[in-house]
This record gives C-alpha cells, structure tokens and sequence, in this order.
C-alpha cells in the first residue's frame, strides 16, 4: 500500500470514530437526526456507526416491547448487575418490564453490595448491549 493510501484510510477510520464518539453523547434527538443524514447517503453506515455508537443509557430509548425481548435472553444475575450502577427511575423501567420472578432475582441481586464491582457492572451492561446489536442484525430489533 502506497502511504497516501495509509494516511487516507487513517483519517477515514479516526474520523469513523470522531463521528461514534459524537454520537455517544448526543442527545437521542440528535443522534437520530445525524443517523438519518448518514443513512441517505450510505445506509450500511449508518447502521454500523448506530450498533457501534448504542450504549446501555441509549437502551432506554428502546420500545417496552424491544426491551423485554432483549431482557429475555440475558440472565437475571447479569440484569441486576448492569443495573446496579444506574439510576434509580430506569432500573424501575427495567424491572418492571421483566416477568414478576426475573424482577425479583435481578433486584435481589441488585440490593447487595456491590460498590466494589464496577468493573463487572461494565461487563454486563456490555453484554447486554452486545445481545441488543444481535437481535438488531437479526432485524428482530430495530436500535
């Protein structure tokens, strides 16, 4: 590869990241206006920048009804992990859209300590995240 080659695909793939880091914190109105632009020109793009972009807080954004199918493949340790760290209004929104017996082992998980478990908590929002870009692919989603 010739070195101008070297520098134009470095500048595409910084500037593919400048454009993910921007979306993760835009506010949803916004990231979904920009993803729209995109998708006009290269929809292939933007579906990848959306997937790559989606973080746990943008779950949240989420229907009920995606939620549930993505909350019903992920067990209920992994649940109560991810959401131990994050505030209080959408670990309700997240349990009350689990069946009554995931709510309560998640929540029984939830009430430890688990202060010195950040790093885990990251963990299991990640695979959470991870398990909603799957059913997205599979179009049983739409992020």
């Amino acid at each position: 590869m010739s070195e101008s080659t070297n520098e134009q695909q470095n500048i595409f793939i910084n500037g593919r990241q400048q454009i993910i880091d921007m979306l993760q914190f835009m506010n949803e109105k916004e990231k979904q206006k920009l993803l729209s632009n995109i998708k006009q020109r290269n929809s292939l793009m933007a579906k990848e920048l959306s997937e790559q972009s989606f973080s746990f807080k943008s779950l949240f954004q989420l229907s009920d009804e995606s939620l549930g199918k993505i909350f019903k493949r992920v067990n209920h340790a992994i649940i109560g992990l991810a959401l131990y760290p994050i505030q209080i209004e959408l670990q309700r929104k997240a349990l009350s859209i689990l069946d009554r017996e995931q709510a309560e082992k998640a929540y029984s998980v939830m009430s430890q300590d688990l202060s010195n478990k950040k790093a885990e908590s990251k963990r299991a929002q990640e695979k959470i995240i991870q398990i909603a870009i799957q059913l997205s692919r599979q179009n049983y989603i739409n992020l």
